[in-house]
């Protein structure tokens, strides 16, 4: 069985623009954080999306691990998390129509 570590996940407002995923970041800003254990990259897979799926919102989930050594396979396994994206494209196109 894996070795349990400690994670801190940080959740980043982020939305979908045509093929882009926007994230929005800001200095000094106030973000959904938690720390979590896990065994394992699908049990830490799976506490991030239960995490973001409470928050509810739109965003880009950023996990860092709080071990002094990554586990193999962390970078892959959290580089891309993304949650429910919202699209903005339709809302831009009707801006620069008006």
């Amino acid at each position: 069985m894996a070795k349990t570590l400690e994670y801190q996940i940080t959740l980043y407002p982020a939305h979908r623009d045509g093929a882009f995923v926007v994230t929005e970041f800001q200095m000094l800003g106030s973000y959904p954080t938690r720390r979590i254990q896990a065994a394992g990259m699908d049990d830490l897979i799976e506490k991030v999306t239960q995490f973001a799926m409470e928050h509810g919102e739109s965003c880009s989930a950023s996990v860092r691990c709080l071990a002094p050594r990554k586990p193999p396979g962390f970078k892959r396994a959290t580089e891309n998390l993304y949650f429910n994206l919202v699209d903005r494209t339709a809302e831009k196109r009707g801006d620069a129509a008006a």
